[in-house]
């Protein structure tokens, strides 16, 4: 089971009604020793409508994409005191449709920051930017062979975006959330991936549990079924 981070500042996680879109928000810094964080605060998305574009399996973004929609994403981003945004460097970036993912990390502490945003493929618009930063999965470099680690998640309900690393012989990661599949981008000994609904069950006041299952495919074609996460 995941534990929940909390903090008196931070919203709880509230019924499935329609607030007021919310944005991501920070882990408690007391979550930076935590292997894997969990920020679940409602968006008050519609339905999951927002992602009828929405692919299982993401496609690169271009070296102009990645300006534009990069820029928006850290000028965000930089409302976050805990993360470092001048030596955070952009590891992983994919589309989905309309929607664009990026994460952002930094050793030492050791942080992840996500982004997700609207950009019409072709097009200099970039709206429903949705950011959030935590405690993040350990250097790639500590990931034994044939084995995979998670790291933050951030899930609302309505749209779940998670990441982690991975040893150096997988090249590639598939998640399984409820009716779901979705192929993750693997790139430099980490992954990342996000689809519209829910990653975890609320079990406890404070307590999930996973609603994901993880496939890995090696270099050498072989795949290993419901992987379990490394935990060192």
């Amino acid at each position: 089971m995941r534990k929940v981070q909390s903090e008196a500042r931070f919203r709880a996680p509230q019924p499935r009604s329609r607030p007021p879109r919310k944005k991501w928000i920070l882990a408690p810094v007391a979550a930076l020793a935590v292997a894997a964080a969990l920020v679940a605060v409602p968006w008050g998305k519609d339905d999951g409508r927002a992602y009828a574009t929405w692919t299982p399996i993401p496609v690169a973004l271009t070296p102009a994409e990645i300006d534009l929609v990069g820029s928006a994403c850290r000028k965000d981003m930089r409302r976050y005191d805990l993360l470092d945004l001048d030596r955070a460097h952009l590891v992983l970036a994919e589309r989905r449709g309309e929607y664009v993912a990026m994460l952002y990390r930094t050793e030492g502490p050791d942080m992840v920051a996500t982004c997700l945003a609207h950009n019409l493929p072709g097009t200099d618009d970039v709206e429903d930017l949705n950011t959030g930063a935590a405690s993040g999965s350990d250097s790639p470099r500590t990931t034994p062979a044939g084995r995979f680690e998670d790291g933050a998640l951030t899930d609302d309900g309505a749209v779940s975006i998670t990441e982690g690393t991975v040893g150096p012989d997988v090249a590639g990661l598939t998640v399984h959330a409820g009716t779901l599949t979705v192929q993750a981008t693997v790139s430099n000994g980490r992954w990342v991936a996000w689809w519209p609904g829910p990653a975890v069950e609320w079990v406890g006041q404070a307590q999930t549990r996973d609603l994901m299952t993880y496939d890995l495919t090696l270099r050498d074609g072989s795949v290993i079924r419901d992987a379990k996460p490394w935990r060192g």
